[in-house]
């Protein structure tokens, strides 16, 4: 039971960190300026985005408690390790975006978001299958993200 209970905290800690980027940088922008911007044709509708990052939050969450067990071995220190490194990049990707609105800046962390992301499901997928594959819906919506950025850096210069 005490590794479900991990699972639980570490979903709550993953979605608590995206509410509070979202509460104290995304919502301002959103409800302001962000509305009067051009955007990309296929610019979901903005209640689209809550339901898909809380269930790609829990996705990736699910991941790294899966992968975590493997972190004394060499490949899962590297997958860790890459892991980390695309979470934080996401986490800093809002303040970039919607708390500077430094849209090119966005435009370049999120593709390194992309690039980090895909070394980091190729790296847990020689570690632990299914945590890797848990990932690719979220790398999906990345890369989604990253034309809606492009779009929104071209179309706002």
């Amino acid at each position: 039971m005490n590794k479900w209970i991990r699972l639980g905290f570490l979903i709550f800690i993953l979605q608590v960190l995206a509410f509070l980027t979202s509460y104290f940088v995304t919502e301002h922008a959103v409800s302001s300026w962000y509305q009067d911007i051009a955007k990309a044709p296929v610019n979901p509708p903005d209640w689209v985005f809550a339901p898909v990052w809380t269930t790609l939050y829990a996705m990736i969450a699910t991941s790294l408690w899966m992968l975590w067990p493997y972190r004394r071995t060499p490949q899962g220190k590297l997958a860790l390790s890459l892991f980390m490194v695309q979470l934080v990049a996401n986490y800093l990707w809002s303040p970039v975006f919607f708390g500077l609105a430094a849209f090119t800046a966005a435009f370049w962390l999120i593709i390194g978001i992309d690039i980090v992301l895909a070394a980091t499901i190729i790296t847990t997928w020689r570690v632990v299958k299914p945590a890797a594959l848990l990932l690719v819906p979220y790398f999906f919506w990345a890369c989604f993200a990253s034309y809606l950025t492009w779009s929104v850096m071209v179309l706002n210069p």
